[in-house]
């Protein structure tokens, strides 16, 4: 009851448990399904796997008997004296007799091997006709014409030789007997004359009892109290182990493969069915049987994993109590401490020394407090200085008008005493202080920074008079643009005094101010002494570096760590250069609007 106070349902706790809980029990119902579902699955491929075996090897058993079937028509199909008696070639009524005695015995020595011919028709198209059945020998009149029109004569006659499988159904040929109206196992094929195999002499019908076929049907076992059944080729019943499907649609509909399995769902039913091609001809022999029963043993399975789901989810409920317990501590100590530090105790600290997530959130709290307090400190000291600086700001300003008065009347005398170097320069110089105070705005436009550069130059031009020339251009299009204020002033400067100062000769100085999209390349060309290849590397390496040390290029150092902290590391300075030919700064950079 302590526990489940303290795990209010709002707490994180609580959230913990009923996660923690959740994750468990549904991670065992699904770990429990799948093994079932899996298992169940293995199982029933391992039983449709045993059942289609079955069904191969009793499919190999029918055959035999098929075959064996097939090797005593193929008997009669061969015996001279049928020949003979069909076609009617007697010397005289003796020979007849002769002949139909030898037909007679060897059709009796055919059936009495076996006990399962029942019926013999040898329908004779030329002279005779024979039955043999359980009653005797009998010599008949040749086939009339209404027994030709048949289907099944037809049928036979079209097969040219083979045999024509009917399977377990009523006799073809109707006589007026009782018992000949029962079912029977059918077969047919037609007779060749010897002495032209093009020349069809008959047919033959044999009828056995079909009780040896069914009695085979009933014996392939799948233990699942299934059923067995031959169909043909137009997915119809030929035989079954009691007849009551014989001649019906099976209405399975099965898949041309030779061999398989499948699963149907048949008069609400989910069967398992098997099935396998005979060789002898297109008929399937078909096993089917109820899923549930082939997969019962699933059923000890399922049990078994419903018990383990129970079992596992009570062990997940003391597994959830003891976690949630553990990780709400370390939170109940974090919340404490964070709401001492709302009411304004900053010097509070977690002295829990965890060397876990909790630990690191500890080390962070600990450092976050320390910092907001001396934060605060230096806010307050920050207030200090801002009075400070606002009063130096406003002195500031006070002292740029009076410099800009003082500059103003300087160049009015000396344009009165008729100095024009001296107006020149102190002409150039207050606008260049004009411009470079410019309210203390750091952004600048691009014409306003063209004219601090000409003003710069104004001054440069008096002093070095005619050491070199310089060239500008401007793209129009960026004029109102803004741009950094104190980037562009230094790099003339950089060649003004490093590169044409030192140069003999008069020199020139190339300004060029190019626009590409919103992006502003800045070039600052001269052909002055350029720099040595060591200066080179070493400007090289400050450029690519973070980390600049030392005094040395201070200025370019400034203007590439102001670009990039302005715009990004993507602009910046670069620079190239010839010992005695020259040097050239680019500078890229975003304008802005």
């Amino acid at each position: 009851m302590k526990l489940l106070a303290h795990l209010k349902w709002r707490s994180v706790g609580y959230k913990l448990f009923i996660l923690f809980f959740a994750s468990i029990t549904i991670s065992i119902m699904l770990m429990g399904y799948l093994s079932y579902h899996k298992a169940n699955e293995i199982i029933s491929s391992k039983v449709s796997q045993v059942a289609w075996q079955t069904i191969q090897q009793a499919n190999r058993r029918l055959e035999l008997i098929m075959n064996e079937y097939d090797n005593r028509s193929l008997l009669i199909f061969g015996n001279k004296e049928i020949q003979k008696g069909i076609l009617g070639e007697y010397r005289d009524s003796y020979d007849q007799s002769y002949n139909n005695q030898q037909i007679g015995k060897f059709l009796s020595n055919l059936v009495n091997v076996k006990n399962d011919t029942l019926n013999i028709y040898i329908l004779g198209e030329r002279s005779a006709s024979y039955r043999f059945t359980n009653t005797g020998f009998t010599e008949l009149p040749m086939v009339s014409k209404v027994e030709e029109e048949q289907d099944w004569y037809k049928q036979i006659k079209a097969a040219n030789g083979q045999v024509v499988w009917y399977g377990i159904r009523s006799p073809l040929v109707q006589t007026t007997l009782d018992q000949d109206n029962k079912p029977v196992f059918v077969m047919g094929r037609s007779l060749k004359n010897f002495d032209n195999l093009n020349q069809t002499l008959g047919v033959l019908i044999m009828e056995f009892n079909p009780e040896l076929i069914q009695q085979f049907l009933s014996e392939v076992d799948f233990q699942a109290h299934g059923t067995t059944y031959i169909v043909n080729q137009n997915d119809t019943v030929v035989a079954d182990s009691d007849g009551s499907l014989s001649m019906r649609p099976a209405g399975l509909n099965l898949p041309p493969n030779p061999s398989g399995y499948l699963t149907d769902r048949v008069d609400g039913k989910d069967l398992m069915v098997v099935y396998d091609q005979l060789k002898i001809n297109d008929w399937k022999l078909v096993g089917m049987a109820p899923i549930q029963n082939l997969v019962s043993d699933s059923r000890k399975i399922a049990y078994y994993t419903v018990y383990l789901v129970i079992g596992f989810s009570v062990v997940a409920i003391a597994l959830a109590f003891l976690f949630a317990k553990q990780m709400h501590k370390p939170v109940r100590m974090l919340l404490w401490s964070m709401r001492r530090a709302r009411e304004g105790d900053f010097d509070v600290q977690i002295t829990d020394e965890r060397k876990d997530e909790f630990g690191m959130l500890y080390h962070g709290f600990n450092t976050m407090v320390t910092r907001i307090k001396d934060l605060i400190d230096e806010v307050y000291i920050q207030k200090l200085l801002k009075k400070e600086t606002q009063l130096k700001m406003m002195a500031s300003q006070i002292n740029a008008h009076f410099l800009y008065n003082t500059l103003d009347s300087i160049h009015w005398i000396s344009r009165i005493y008729k100095v024009d170097e001296i107006s020149t320069m102190i002409f150039g110089l207050s606008k260049y202080l004009r411009i470079s105070l410019s309210e203390g705005n750091d952004f600048v436009t691009v014409k306003e920074s063209v004219e601090l550069l000409e003003s710069y130059l104004s001054i440069q031009k008096v002093r070095y008079q005619d050491k070199f020339t310089v060239n500008m251009y401007i793209d129009s299009a960026m004029l109102n643009h803004k741009v950094l204020k104190f980037v562009f002033q230094p790099l003339v400067e950089n060649a003004i005094y490093h590169g044409l100062e030192n140069k003999r000769g008069k020199g020139r100085l190339d300004i060029r101010w190019k626009l590409d999209g919103q992006i502003l390349h800045f070039e600052v060309e001269d052909d002055g002494i350029g720099i040595q290849p060591d200066k080179m590397a070493e400007l090289t390496a400050m450029m690519a570096s973070d980390e600049w040390e030392g005094e040395h290029n201070f200025a370019l150092r400034n203007i590439h760590s102001q670009i990039q902290l302005t715009y990004g590391k993507e602009y910046g300075l670069s620079i190239a250069s010839t010992p005695g030919s020259g040097t050239t700064v680019k500078l890229v950079l975003p304008l802005r609007v």
